[in-house]
């Protein structure tokens, strides 16, 4: 949807009753997630990456839910979409829901309980409410546009707090390429960690268990709701290079990489500079 046609549209819907949809949405999502622990059955994507029918099964009890509380909206999935009449198509649509119905599965196929639910609804390109249901703890992270970040009814903040030996910045694997020189740098000035959902890097960063995340092997889903949680939460977020972040074209939007950097303020700046410095080295 074109820029001139999101400043036209007068309506706007009230974005805390987006917030709460998300919350609730994320955490019955969970619940399902859950209840298919242990038993689930795993298959391959096309690039080898798993796949299990909770996947499938939650982000259609997502989707469901969207299409009988906002049939005007448009929503883009890690799956595929089964039921896709129902919906508006992305690239008429204002808005847009963005849904990664198992963030982790990975960990999820193994029995670890490291995973998450994200769902975010945009706004023109840009995400306006979210939410993330994080599987060990059972707890909900939510956030609405300039209304704050929520751990459950908990309001919380990047870490505000100086730099010293307890510093973590939490980084996602390389797969599909050589790790970079300055996360090399990363790795022996911080503490250095990968949980395996990149959900739960940002959700974390949010919430100032960790300074700092940084992901290149990344889609719209893994960071929708994410990315508004850190800013809600204080924290600063941008593109892997450092350049904006929204908004994106949904209607466009092919499954691609969208790299991510974020954190505090100022531990946001001092990965970028480490970044900067090393790819001009290069």
């Amino acid at each position: 949807m074109n820029t001139r046609t999101c400043e036209t549209v007068q309506d706007s819907l009230n974005i805390e009753s987006l917030r709460t949809f998300a919350r609730d949405l994320a955490r019955s999502a969970g619940t399902i997630a859950k209840s298919y622990a242990g038993r689930m059955i795993v298959e391959r994507k096309h690039d080898d990456s798993p796949v299990t029918d909770a996947d499938h099964a939650v982000q259609a009890a997502i989707f469901d839910a969207i299409a009988r509380t906002y049939p005007d909206h448009a929503v883009i999935g890690e799956e595929t979409i089964r039921r896709p009449e129902r919906h508006a198509k992305a690239c008429d649509a204002r808005y847009c829901w963005v849904v990664d119905p198992i963030d982790g599965t990975r960990n999820f196929a193994r029995g670890a309980p490291l995973y998450a639910t994200s769902i975010a609804v945009m706004d023109c390109g840009e995400t306006i409410a979210g939410a993330i249901h994080e599987a060990v703890s059972g707890c909900v992270y939510s956030a609405g546009r300039k209304m704050g970040a929520f751990r459950d009814n908990d309001a919380i903040r990047v870490a505000d707090r100086p730099f010293d030996t307890d510093t973590t910045v939490l980084v996602s694997s390389f797969r599909k390429r050589t790790m970079p020189n300055f996360v090399r740098a990363w790795m022996d000035a911080y503490n250095f960690r990968n949980v395996g959902s990149i959900c739960l890097h940002l959700a974390w960063t949010a919430a100032g268990i960790a300074e700092g995340s940084y992901a290149s092997e990344c889609r719209l889903w893994d960071i929708a709701a994410g990315a508004l949680l850190i800013r809600e939460a204080g924290g600063v977020v941008t593109r892997g290079d450092g350049g904006p972040l929204w908004p994106i074209d949904v209607g466009a939007y092919d499954g691609g990489d969208v790299p991510i950097l974020c954190g505090t303020p100022a531990m946001h700046a001092r990965l970028l500079e480490s970044l900067c410095a090393t790819e001009n080295d290069n």
